[in-house]
């Protein structure tokens, strides 16, 4: 049996849910909003295993052969005890902290055993810029300031200039509207609106692109499709600002060895076994690496692609489960 951690609201994982009804696997699916409490922890010589209460309903951990790990996180919860003592917040602070411990093992025992985990989503990507750059592989020329004349010496020295986020970025729901985040070009409205000190923002070079390359990885395999985003003025900055009305010739793409060892020596270096890869092939037929996003939207690449990778994580699943339980699936 697979346990998914998964948002309530997540397509992807309703579309591998069905391979894995396809492929007859057992699954139980849960977001933030279910309660895991425990029960009993043995460890022994001859065993190990954590007594779980899901929604009320009791599970070994050991029931579960493998993990997978999309979006939300896991709601572990200890009761709450009432402790009235002259020492009380010291005595919640070592329960707090024995909790913690329990917590820890439980997710060491999902992580060895899981696509993706939680942690994948705080990757940071500076230092996954810095770590490409330490294995050759090219990477944009990139800044983080909060200057605005640190940013027009950037700019003076580079051609066209964009801004994006640092982090995974931003989606807020107002009543009826959405604000997201994206790139976005360094124009003369931004920088004569910017004022001469502002909050911490990354600015990078714009890159003179070819194409773009969206990568599926799982496994150190490889699927991937070039996105001809740059003759389409809607798109030719940032390819998710999509034109429905004219959109991107999106054809499967094949990788270079090198780039494939090379990103390869790149996600075991930041400990993630499946993500989504941007790069952009630039006019001198160079791979420019952008940033890893480890729970990415797969179905981009799936589509267009007739790659089935729903299909192929629900069949990683179960053959991981046939391993794991060295029985049929």
């Amino acid at each position: 049996m697979v346990l998914i951690i998964s948002s309530e609201d997540d397509q992807s994982t309703n579309d591998v849910i069905d391979w894995l009804r396809y492929f007859k696997i057992k699954y139980i699916r849960i977001s933030h909003l279910d309660i895991i409490n425990y029960k009993n922890l043995i460890v022994n010589n001859n065993e190990f295993d954590v007594e779980l209460l899901i929604n009320g309903l009791s599970y070994k951990l050991t029931e579960f052969n493998f993990f997978w790990y999309r979006r939300s996180f896991l709601n572990l919860q200890l009761k709450e005890l009432e402790i009235n003592s002259p020492v009380s917040y010291e005595l919640k602070k070592h329960i707090y902290t024995e909790a913690q411990e329990i917590h820890r093992i439980v997710k060491r025992y999902i992580e060895s055993r899981s696509i993706n985990k939680h942690n994948d989503i705080f990757i940071n990507k500076l230092e996954v810029l810095k770590k490409a750059a330490e294995i050759g592989i090219k990477i944009p020329k990139t800044i983080v300031t909060n200057n605005k004349e640190e940013l027009i010496r950037f700019l003076n020295e580079n051609k066209n200039v964009i801004t994006k986020n640092i982090s995974q970025g931003v989606f807020i729901k107002h009543k009826n509207s959405y604000l997201t985040s994206s790139t976005n070009v360094i124009d003369d409205y931004i920088l004569n609106n910017i004022p001469e000190n502002f909050h911490f923002m990354l600015f990078q070079e714009m890159v003179e692109k070819l194409f773009e390359v969206r990568i599926f990885f799982i496994d150190n395999d490889f699927y991937s499709s070039a996105i001809f985003s740059q003759n389409n003025e809607k798109t030719k900055v940032d390819f998710r600002n999509y034109d429905f009305q004219n959109p991107n010739r999106t054809p499967p793409f094949l990788l270079p060895k090198v780039i494939k060892k090379n990103l390869i020596k790149l996600m075991k270096e930041i400990n993630i076994n499946s993500g989504s890869i941007d790069l952009i092939v630039n006019t001198n037929n160079e791979f420019v690496f952008l940033e890893v996003n480890p729970i990415g939207q797969f179905s981009q690449v799936s589509m267009p692609c007739n790659y089935y990778i729903e299909k192929l994580i629900a069949k990683k699943i179960a053959i991981k489960i046939k391993k794991k339980s060295n029985g049929s699936i």
